[in-house]
């Protein structure tokens, strides 16, 4: 594993060999990392949407590491997602601490995601839970990627050690993009993203050949991407039922099984609120079982 140090104007010293040919050029790992700044801001919204709690998913660093060497230093307190990046060759691995997936799964469930989870396995159900956080970070990842090679991710493993994982060969180089995750209120911790070299350098050829395109190009990707995460918002949508006038006389004489009339006339559609404003009038309807609402008319101001 490569040592690091610290240098006297405070920035990480890191040991390198040039005598490896099969490293990645610097400008190659600046040019990744843009992309995967947009990665990490597109991660945080999604989450911090999703759980409704704030949610931060930070770039920290790239490394080129054998992956031997990274499992190593994976060994404790982390859960592994094994997913493919179609058509890419080889498979990646998410890395994020148990501790931390718990939490998120705590926040979809409407808790506040504060208890101490540590020393918890993962069962069964929780993994359940993991596997739509998982799959959301790791579509936000090839949406971002997109720009420069098309893929299709998909969620293929989970796994509590990473002795059952198995990507590459243990001597076969990898990048490793090392990231801080901030769950809420709790103390950021370390997460890491490895993917191996044969699919990172179809990236970077594609990122080269993307140079070619014109600047209009990219404002129009920029302005899509925009218009997509625009229409994945969560909205609250209220049925609303007409209101009608009371007494506090009239209030104070209510008692367990009496009936209010709602002033809803038969026929007479509901209205269809968002965020208070009126977008829509439905009729009662069933939908097998269940009760349900059906759009009649559209309302356009």
């Amino acid at each position: 594993m490569n040592e690091q140090t610290t240098g006297q104007n405070g920035k990480t010293i890191r040991p390198h060999d040039f005598r490896r040919t099969d490293l990645l050029e610097r400008v190659s790992l600046q040019a990744l990392q843009g992309l995967l700044e947009g990665f990490s801001r597109a991660a945080s919204q999604k989450f911090t949407s999703t759980m409704r709690h704030p949610c931060v998913v930070e770039v920290t660093q790239l490394d080129q590491v054998t992956w031997r060497d990274l499992t190593e230093e994976l060994s404790e307190g982390m859960f592994f997602f094994t997913f493919s990046l179609a058509p890419l060759a080889s498979r990646a691995v998410l890395a994020m601490p148990a501790e931390e997936m718990l939490a998120l799964v705590d926040l979809r469930l409407a808790g506040t995601g504060e208890d101490d989870f540590s020393g918890r396995v993962p069962t069964e159900i929780d993994q359940a839970f993991f596997a739509p956080i998982a799959e959301d970070m790791i579509n936000e990842l090839g949406r971002s990627l997109a720009r420069i090679h098309a893929t299709y991710p998909a969620l293929e493993a989970q796994e509590g050690s990473i002795q059952f994982v198995s990507v590459v060969s243990p001597s076969e180089m990898c990048m490793a993009i090392r990231l801080k995750v901030t769950v809420a209120t709790r103390e950021p911790r370390s997460a890491v993203i490895c993917l191996p070299f044969p699919m990172v350098r179809t990236l970077i050829s594609g990122l080269k050949l993307s140079t070619t395109h014109d600047r209009g190009s990219d404002v129009d990707d920029v302005v899509d991407d925009l218009h997509q995460r625009i229409a994945e918002i969560p909205l609250d949508v209220v049925f609303q039922f007409p209101s009608f006038v009371t007494t506090p006389a009239q209030l104070m004489t209510l008692r367990v099984g009496d009936n209010l009339g709602l002033g809803h006339s038969k026929g007479r559609p509901l209205e269809v609120r968002v965020g208070g404003l009126l977008v829509a009038l439905a009729d009662i309807a069933s939908s097998g079982v269940f009760k349900a609402c059906q759009i009649k008319e559209e309302v356009t101001k």
